[in-house]
């Protein structure tokens, strides 16, 4: 049995003229007599009773007929799967960020990619490392990574989405917390809460390096886990912490943040996926991502 032949019994009860029935399915009439009778044939059964003036289903041909409409709509409904996914539509995508890719572009790179992609399913992973997201893009547990910075992978492909500045969380009681803006040099003989390194090596290098560049190494008095902490740790007058700027919008009582002067210190956000054997669903999304950063 074929699907052609599941065709032929449909159009004929549509239009219960062979004529007629011929010239949608685009074949002679008397291809489709022959093909009519060819399914008779195969099924040992008469589908459709002809007299001279009409063409009538027998009694197992609205049964056969009921099957065959069942069948070509879920073979309709499997190709519009297949299209879907085939065009990126559809799918599921896993997508790992660190902090500064959630609180800076990600979130309305996701509200226009639902516009494109409304029925795909997104899992978004947050992590604090570089490294550990490019790991899960190279076993696959990942898709796409928001990560600090452009590594040496051969398989591993980037895409810059943001390129910001940093400000600086003081205690609200500090000497400068009134300033609306402040150089990085002005902070050498200041006592510093950072990241642990394992957490996010190339935010950790990035911030060293800053300083050093400044002409001062950066007296580490506290380590946080989390941005929360170190905010609790600022509040509590035990040091002061430099942060991307897209992370600007977390408060916390008795801090300020302070923007640091733009030409002192700024990094880059970037996506990473994989170079080859890209999903359609992870092209529409990174398709997405470049027209929304510029």
């Amino acid at each position: 049995m074929q699907l052609r032949q599941l065709e032929i019994i449909s159009v004929l009860a549509d239009e219960l003229h062979f004529s007629r029935a011929a010239q949608r399915l685009g074949i002679s009439q008397s291809a489709l007599s022959q093909q009519l009778h060819k399914f008779e044939t195969e099924l040992g059964v008469r589908l459709v009773t002809r007299t001279s003036r009409e063409i009538s289903l027998t009694e197992v041909g609205e049964q056969v007929l009921e099957a065959a409409r069942q069948t070509l709509a879920a073979v309709d409904r499997t190709r519009v799967i297949v299209d879907d996914h085939l065009a990126g539509r559809t799918g599921r995508m896993v997508i790992g960020s660190l902090g500064a890719g959630l609180n800076g572009p990600l979130p309305g790179i996701l509200r226009k990619f639902r516009q494109v992609s409304p029925r795909s399913v997104i899992e978004l992973i947050h992590s604090r490392d570089s490294a550990t997201q490019e790991r899960g893009i190279l076993s696959g547990e990942l898709d796409a990574a928001v990560v600090r910075r452009v590594a040496n992978i051969r398989s591993l492909e980037t895409t810059k989405i943001l390129d910001e500045s940093f400000v600086v969380y003081l205690p609200d009681d500090h000497r400068l917390a009134a300033r609306t803006t402040i150089s990085l040099g002005e902070l050498f003989d200041e006592s510093y809460v950072f990241w642990h390194r394992h957490l996010g090596s190339s935010f950790y290098d990035l911030l060293i390096d800053g300083c050093r560049a400044q002409g001062f190494e950066p007296r580490i008095e506290a380590l946080g886990d989390t941005l929360e902490a170190q905010l609790a740790l600022v509040a509590a007058g035990i040091g002061i912490s430099i942060q991307a700027a897209s992370m600007a919008s977390i408060a916390r009582s008795g801090t300020v943040a302070i923007p640091l002067d733009p030409a002192d210190l700024r990094a880059g956000l970037w996506f990473a996926y994989r170079r080859w054997n890209r999903s359609a669903l992870v092209e529409n999304f990174l398709s997405v991502a470049k027209d929304v950063v510029g």
